[in-house]
């Protein structure tokens, strides 16, 4: 019989692995357009443009293009329809949400002497939130693969006698046991065991080998999905304009990441031969942290002609998971009807690792009509497939995890276009968003339709907008084993309110 340790709190330390999968990485990697009213009703095309507080997040040489010290605030309102599809079947949810979106203060400093060729220096500080993660979303559909292949996947290879539960041992003992020594594997072993879905070939303390007890060839999956979390970064920003024709600008980046996941999958319509059946699977996941980046851009001006290119630096995120599980499943014994349920109430906190998303690109173009409007147009590239994640020392499961993102996330190209019209104090806005498809099994890539109004009260401006988004992600129900994909499609419509004032 093994010793088990008890430590006096239901926490554990996994030395063996992060939590995360490609599901998260689809997730943590996902860019929103969102911030300010008059960026999102143009697209977000501001690259060559500036004057605008979101877009010293997208080319930090904006900055310089104010002529006063402004300040302004964001908030904004989503509704979404999300549209699930697994196995042929659709099954649709809504959801509204209110979020504070942005803020920001940009200094303007104006240079009088003439021999000075930096005759605009500027200085600001932005708060973005960039992704917005919260998601319910929920698929059914018939699978002729099982739960049972998700637990024989980790347990075999498993001693028997490391998932048994002996007499002077809890099922939070083991748990925890499992997840320190041995590590996550063996805690689905575990899992999967005491529910009865699998047992050992054999029972010979030393087998490795196991089969399943769920019967059928046409299981009726559930699976309800609860996202929520946010991605925020913070911008320090110092931008000039050299010779009236040229800003340049730097952005020091402070990234806030946290993104919780609460998935609950059920499997019904086993045969009535089976031993096991109705299985309830709950997993809840955590992963938060924070980290930096940093941006490098330029706008040049030529007439009515502007020109601009920004680098985005990858994004360095130390981020830390934490999980819990638990299952119960109903077996037929002795001609009764008994349900299982395995809760070990335990949180699985994992070691801390890195997570690296690839750099970006960006060239801009706008033309100014005469102070009465002008037409903008960006063009962007991110090869997401260069997605990285690691930990000191060395990993063989973080290395078939970048292996993974390698093959399924795509490099991805992005097109923003937005116009603007000035009539006297008011502006009449619209533009239009597309990106390729980011993942090697998407159908379609993302797209969005925005439009918009200001007002210039000459020391303040009010901005509306309105986005109508459409983002397409693919899934699978689980990392390993019972591995059947799934399709989310999620139409996002987007008010915004912004208002800022000069001081």
């Amino acid at each position: 019989m093994r010793s088990l340790f008890f430590l006096g709190a239901v926490l554990i330390v996994s030395q063996f692995t992060v939590s995360q999968t490609i599901n998260d990485l689809v997730y943590l990697t996902k860019n929103d357009l969102s911030g300010t009213a008059r960026y999102t009703s143009m697209g977000g095309a501001f690259g060559a443009l500036g004057g605008d507080l979101t877009a010293i997040i997208n080319n930090p040489a904006s900055s310089s293009v104010f002529l006063n010290t402004e300040v302004g605030a964001s908030i904004n309102l989503q509704s979404r329809l999300n549209e699930g599809q697994f196995f042929g079947e659709f099954e649709s949810t809504n959801e509204d949400s209110f979020h504070f979106d942005q803020f920001g203060v940009v200094f303007v400093f104006n240079n009088t002497d003439e021999k000075n060729p930096w005759s605009r220096i500027s200085a600001a500080i932005n708060v973005n939130r960039i992704a917005n993660f919260n998601q319910k979303a929920s698929l059914t559909g018939n699978n002729n693969k099982s739960i049972a292949d998700y637990f024989l996947y980790y347990a075999n290879g498993i001693e028997y006698q490391d998932i048994q539960l002996y007499s002077d041992e809890t099922i939070s003992d083991v748990y925890r046991y499992l997840g320190d020594e041995i590590g996550f594997g063996a805690q689905q072993a575990f899992l999967g065991y005491q529910s009865y879905i699998i047992d050992p070939l054999t029972a010979d303390d030393t087998e490795k080998s196991y089969i399943s007890n769920i019967t059928s060839s046409n299981n009726r999956n559930n699976l309800d999905i609860l996202n929520s979390g946010f991605h925020r970064k913070t911008s320090f920003n110092f931008s000039g304009l050299y010779k009236n024709i040229l800003h340049l600008g730097m952005n020091f980046n402070l990234h806030k990441l946290d993104f919780r996941n609460k998935k609950d999958f059920f499997e019904g319509n086993q045969d009535l031969s089976s031993f096991v059946y109705d299985v309830n699977f709950n997993e809840d996941l955590i992963s938060f942290g924070d980290g930096f980046s940093f941006q490098f851009g330029g706008i040049l001006k030529i007439e009515n002609i502007r020109l601009g290119a920004t680098y985005d630096s990858p994004q360095w995120i130390d981020l830390q998971d934490e999980t819990q599980q638990k299952i119960s499943s109903y077996r037929f014994e002795d001609g009764f009807a008994i349900k299982e349920t395995i809760n070990p109430d335990i949180t699985n906190s994992y070691l801390p690792y890195r997570l690296k998303i690839p750099s970006k690109t960006t060239l801009s173009f706008a033309y100014i009509f005469n102070l009465a409007g002008l037409i903008s147009l960006d063009y962007s590239t991110q090869n997401f497939s260069q997605t990285y994640v690691s930990r000191e020392g060395t990993s063989e499961f973080l290395n078939t995890l970048n292996e993974e993102t390698n093959k399924i996330l795509n490099p991805v190209n992005t097109l923003k276009i937005g116009g603007e019209y000035r009539l006297k104090n008011v502006s009449l806005r619209g533009g239009y968003f597309y990106q390729t498809k980011n993942q090697s099994t998407n159908e379609n890539g993302n797209q969005a339709l925005t439009f918009g109004f200001g007002f210039d009260f000459g020391g303040s401006n009010l901005n509306l907008s309105l986005v109508k988004f459409e983002q397409n992600r693919d899934f699978t129900v689980f990392s390993k084993g019972l591995t059947s994909p799934y399709s989310i499609k999620e139409n996002l419509t987007q008010f915004t309110l912004s208002y800022n004032f000069k001081l």
